[in-house]
């Protein structure tokens, strides 16, 4: 994942050396092994036991929170498939959807997968 920072409205002499750094500060109360389980527990709770939590990553922004991708596997063919992402937040553990999704997306995208994966 990239992410870019726009700087508008400064003239900078060129040629020239531009150097830029950045800091951020924020308690990380919540790792991402505990992110991994809280993403769990809201999907079991959410959609049932077919979908799970991926492998989260850290997202740095304006709230710190880890993205955990939702998987779809079934018991009998194993992972099939990323069906969208949850944001737990770093700071307090609080799970949402992102990309304003629903429980239904997810659920939706599961079932796509389900009818191409299946004779």
């Amino acid at each position: 994942m990239s992410e870019q920072a726009t700087l508008a409205g400064v003239e900078l002499p060129v040629p020239g050396h531009v150097s830029v750094k950045i800091e951020i500060s924020a308690e990380l109360n919540v790792s991402a092994y505990v992110a991994r389980q809280k993403a769990n527990r809201f999907l079991i709770l959410q959609t049932g036991d077919q979908l799970c939590a991926g492998e989260p990553e850290l997202v740095i922004g304006p709230v710190l929170q880890w993205r955990v991708p939702v998987q779809y596997a079934t018991s009998w063919q194993g992972l099939l498939g990323i069906v969208g992402h949850l944001l737990v937040n770093a700071e307090n553990g609080e799970v949402t959807i992102a990309d304003e999704q629903t429980t239904e997306d997810l659920m939706d995208r599961a079932e796509v997968i389900y009818a191409r994966t299946t004779p």
